[in-house]
């Protein structure tokens, strides 16, 4: 596998906020102001009975969703779906986002009770099938093993759910899968998802998708090559 073929292709992060936001007319206008007034422009605009979503597909594909999650619930939800950017822009937008957020909906006994995020990367491999790298070289298993399946295998990989570190100040579960790309079946594709469980006061998002990528680079990615360090 290798590592310095990383290419982000999906990024999100969503907020789970208490109490519930107020969704109208008014607030659907105020947030594409100022959604305008932090730069940021988008394409399509749509506003549901209980949710505003924008959606940006050039020069690089954003996607905005507030809404109410439940009875007691409001959601905030930003993801570049097929992105083709850098993370240090997507971070850089959601922050932009969550000031524009902010400036319309702020009630003063605000808790964010959730955050989630999921990142999803291709790698490129040194084998003409993905799950052949991962089966024979990473797990050192003889293909031959397969055969019990009855028929050729075009996919395949792993999955990992790990819970939060006991005494973390900012736990968190997280799951990895690292498995062929059904699409191109010579890539590895590999997705991570993080659980943020401690309610917060402030958005966090820099630091959360940091954290995230940081764990990515020191240790999904060191996995993949076999526990060395990752090139």
């Amino acid at each position: 596998m290798k590592s310095a073929s990383r290419r982000l292709i999906h990024v999100g992060i969503n907020h789970l906020i208490s109490p519930p936001l107020t969704i109208t007319n008014q607030t659907f206008m105020q947030f594409q102001q100022a959604v305008l007034t932090q730069g940021l422009e988008f394409q399509r605009t749509n506003r549901a009975e209980n949710r505003i979503v924008l959606e940006r597909v050039t020069p690089t594909p954003l996607q905005i969703t507030v809404g109410i999650n439940g009875p007691q619930l409001g959601q905030l939800l930003i993801v570049a779906p097929d992105t083709k950017a850098a993370l240090s822009l997507f971070i850089q937008e959601a922050e932009a986002v969550i000031a524009a957020f902010e400036s319309v909906w702020l009630p003063p006994t605000r808790q964010i009770l959730r955050t989630d995020a999921t990142m999803r990367e291709l790698y490129e491999t040194e084998s003409q099938h993905a799950f052949q790298e991962l089966w024979e070289v990473r797990l050192n298993q003889p293909m031959q093993s397969l055969a019990a399946f009855g028929r050729p295998i075009r996919g395949g990989g792993l999955r990992f759910v790990m819970d939060a570190q006991p005494g973390d100040d900012h736990p968190a579960q997280v799951e990895v899968k690292i498995e062929s790309f059904l699409q191109d079946t010579s890539k590895v594709f590999v997705e991570t998802l993080f659980n943020w469980l401690k309610p917060q006061v402030a958005f966090e998002t820099r630091p959360n998708l940091e954290q995230m990528n940081q764990y990515v680079q020191s240790h999904v990615q060191q996995f993949m090559v076999g526990g060395q360090t990752a090139s």
